[in-house]
């Protein structure tokens, strides 16, 4: 078996190529990093290659149908040049053994991706959606149908884009000419039944009927359904009985599966998934456009919700609670979903009145007794400018910040007031919004204190300016052992740094830091423990964020308390 797998392998080089490590095999063939030495064409770089490995029982007439096939995977996707198709360098048979080489993608499959993050978001998924349809939309213009769509055939590069690969089973449509080539064309497709997928077949592709771009439409749909869901469609004991499913029966509804889908967002998915090539999308840019279109929809419909819950509706329109953290691309940081308990608002109300009230009675003595280093706030003001009274949010963390356990995170508070996040997961962020308040300009003091941390830099900081979605903010962090900070803007989980370096002044690790958030338009100051993060305000660039949600921020797995938190809005 270990022959078969292609470990015998390791160490031996292939074409131009040293191989020195198995990354993944299948049924036929078996994919390495390897080392390929510097030539007159190529330079010596980490390569992936996929070499064919022969399996016992099959004579040779079975064994060269396997090389043509391995080899015209190299063939169809070297006439392609696409940002999210995987290229080809090299190809070629060594010792009877056909190779291809390609980059190495060290994100892994998307299939893999998943394994550890769980199910995408919509928002993530229609970012991989958009350009996976792209790229089969552009291979079918060149009349290569892919035939096996699926994670595992996704890859993803070092910033998280995703690169389709495997084209080994496509097929090259041409024109049915004559009965000739009709029939060994019938023959071909009866081998890409076998060679294919079933878990993602097509239901023409299951009965052997002539194959087009639709095909993929179908197979790209049940990826889809298997991302938002990490749970297929239809389930059977053998091959043949699943294709029979995806022949003759219906799809589920995925708002059975998952809450956040819209009866919209179900319909896109389910047509995607017709049973009749006619009745689905006629192009995969199609599909990925009304998936956008009707998240766009949904999206404004909950922005349009979160505007109405402040203008005082009905009861019912208050009830939905805060909404849960929406992931999208992994480039810097992945951030997996939060959940979010309900609140009960004729109790927030109440609790609001009676901070108020205790808030301007004993402003002074809470002032002093809770935050005195809170003196240097006002250093941060705008000159000449009156301060207002500050309001101590952590009076309201019982009621206006999300409570218990999520996926992967937790929220509480403790005795004395302190507000905790728990993120039990590495390279995840956890996020806390203080709910129903928009805040534009304003002056922010919090304490923070790092109760657990990892291995790595851990960045514990204030998101603010949030939109109702989530989908824009700014975000102000710190990572106390590495005495670093930084501060970011995201636009549809685009994260660019506005300003980001070292502290030449001492970080607390292990200890409480206090940081200072102060934003007036585009103009924003930070210090920590007293110190200005910059001598001058730091400006965005672009047109500044408005008036948005306020959060609290964890990366990495571990558990920060955050306490004292101080308002001045102006």
């Amino acid at each position: 078996m270990t022959a078969i797998r292609g470990q015998h392998l390791i160490g031996k080089v292939i074409g131009s190529c040293v191989l020195e490590k198995m990354l993944g095999y299948g049924g036929s063939s078996a994919v390495f990093l390897a080392r390929q030495q510097r030539s007159v064409v190529a330079p010596e770089r980490k390569v992936a290659v996929k070499v064919f490995l022969p399996r016992a029982g099959i004579d040779d007439h079975m064994r060269a149908a396997f090389y043509e096939r391995f080899l015209s995977e190299a063939k169809a996707v070297s006439r392609l040049e696409h940002a999210n198709i995987l290229p080809i360098y090299a190809y070629g048979e060594e010792e009877g053994l056909p190779y291809i080489v390609m980059p190495y993608m060290p994100g892994g499959t998307l299939g893999e991706y998943m394994s550890k993050r769980g199910p995408l978001s919509l928002q993530e998924a229609s970012w991989y959606l958009q350009q996976l349809a792209d790229a089969l939309d552009y291979a079918h213009k060149y009349g290569c149908v892919h035939c096996d769509v699926k994670p595992a055939n996704i890859l993803l590069d070092r910033e998280g884009y995703a690169m389709l690969s495997d084209f080994g089973i496509a097929r090259i449509i041409r024109d049915q000419a004559d009965e000739e080539q009709s029939k060994r064309r019938s023959e071909d497709r009866h081998q890409e039944v076998v060679l294919g997928t079933p878990d993602y077949i097509s239901p023409e592709q299951a009965q052997m009927h002539p194959l087009d771009g639709r095909s993929d439409v179908y197979s790209l749909g049940v990826t889809l359904f298997y991302v938002l869901t990490r749970q297929l469609p239809f389930h059977a004991d053998t091959p043949i009985t699943l294709a029979l499913l995806h022949v003759y029966e219906p799809a589920p509804s995925l708002m059975l599966l998952r809450a956040d889908i819209t009866p919209a967002l179900d319909r896109v998915i389910l047509k995607a998934l017709a049973k009749q090539p006619i009745d689905r999308y006629q192009t995969a840019g199609e599909f990925s456009e009304a998936f956008t279109q009707a998240l766009s929809d949904s999206e404004k419909h909950k922005a349009f919700a979160h505007i109405d819950s402040h203008i005082g509706l009905s009861d019912d329109d208050l009830l939905t609670g805060p909404q849960p953290v929406m992931i999208t691309r992994p480039i810097v940081r992945v951030r997996p979903r939060m959940l979010r308990p309900a609140r009960d608002y004729r109790l927030l109300f109440i609790s609001l009145v009676i901070c108020i009230i205790l808030t301007t009675v004993c402003l002074s003595f809470s002032f002093m007794a809770h935050h005195p280093q809170s003196t240097h706030l006002t250093t941060l003001a705008t000159p000449h400018t009156t301060v207002p009274t500050p309001t101590l949010l952590a009076d309201s963390f019982v009621h206006d910040w999300p409570q218990g356990s999520g996926q992967g995170s937790g929220f509480s508070v403790d005795r004395q007031q302190h507000y905790h996040i728990v993120n039990n997961q590495m390279n995840a962020v956890a996020m806390a919004f203080y709910q129903n308040h928009l805040l534009q300009n304003f002056q922010l003091s919090v304490n923070v204190l790092e109760i657990k941390a990892s291995d790595v830099s851990d960045y514990q900081g204030v998101v603010f300016r949030a939109s109702a979605d989530e989908m824009h903010y700014y975000l102000f962090e710190i990572a106390p052992r590495d005495k670093s900070y930084e501060f970011l803007r995201c636009d549809n989980n685009h994260f660019e740094y506005i300003s980001a370096g070292n502290l030449d002044f001492p970080l607390n690790a292990g200890k409480e830091n206090i940081l200072v958030v102060s934003a007036q338009g585009n103009a924003f100051q930070f210090s920590v423990n007293g110190h200005a993060v910059t001598s001058e305000p730091m400006k965005d660039k672009d047109a500044p964020l408005k008036a948005g949600l306020l959060g609290l921020y964890l990366e990495n797995k571990g558990e920060v308390a955050f306490s004292h938190l101080l308002l001045h809005k102006r």
